[in-house]
């Protein structure tokens, strides 16, 4: 987490886009907001403001308050909160629609990625959707630590019922061929 708080105060934010991503606000853009959604480790915000513009009624989590100071200034109308999805409050459990995804899976060691699929999986209502863009690299270190499309089927499938796992078609120039678009089911 300390290293987290580092990069915010230093500025050293270089997964930032400035924006939501293309891929997912093409695709949200077209989806009917069914209620409360979920952003862990919304950074600037981007993808929180995108579902709230859409609807949604969102919560940003993320573990730097320095991270989540910026989203509040850049944009103060969602639900901003402090904390770790591997370890979320008792009282949201089952209580999301979405849970949607983007640099906080590739941001966490390999070794809590069962960890973080579980809270993923606790955290939606039945019947709730979780929507994900994943960086599918394969450079030795991180973060970004990659991970491939059969990585993430195994990761969320146990839990999770996949609708559909395809390579983004509306990535940043710099993310062509990395990212991948993953949407699952909660039963």
């Amino acid at each position: 987490m300390a290293g987290w708080r580092q990069r915010w105060q230093e500025g050293n934010t270089p997964w930032n886009l400035g924006q939501a991503a293309p891929e997912l606000a093409t695709v949200l853009s077209s989806w009917r907001p069914v209620g409360r959604a979920l952003v862990p480790g919304c950074g600037h915000g981007h993808e929180v403001s995108l579902l709230q513009d859409l609807g949604w009624d969102v919560v940003g989590l993320d573990v730097a308050p320095e991270a989540l100071a910026a989203a509040r200034q850049r944009d103060p109308r969602p639900h901003w909160h402090c904390g770790d999805v591997l370890n979320p409050p008792l009282v949201w459990q089952g209580t999301f629609a979405l849970v949607l995804e983007h640099t906080c899976f590739c941001a966490l060691p390999p070794r809590c990625r069962q960890t973080y699929a579980q809270a993923v999986t606790n955290l939606l209502e039945s019947g709730g959707t979780f929507l994900g863009l994943f960086w599918c690299h394969s450079r030795a270190d991180g973060p970004p630590f990659g991970s491939t499309p059969q990585d993430l089927k195994r990761c969320f499938g146990s839990a999770l019922r996949l609708i559909n796992l395809q390579e983004a078609r509306h990535s940043v120039e710099d993310r062509c061929g990395e990212e991948w678009l993953g949407h699952w089911q909660k039963p």
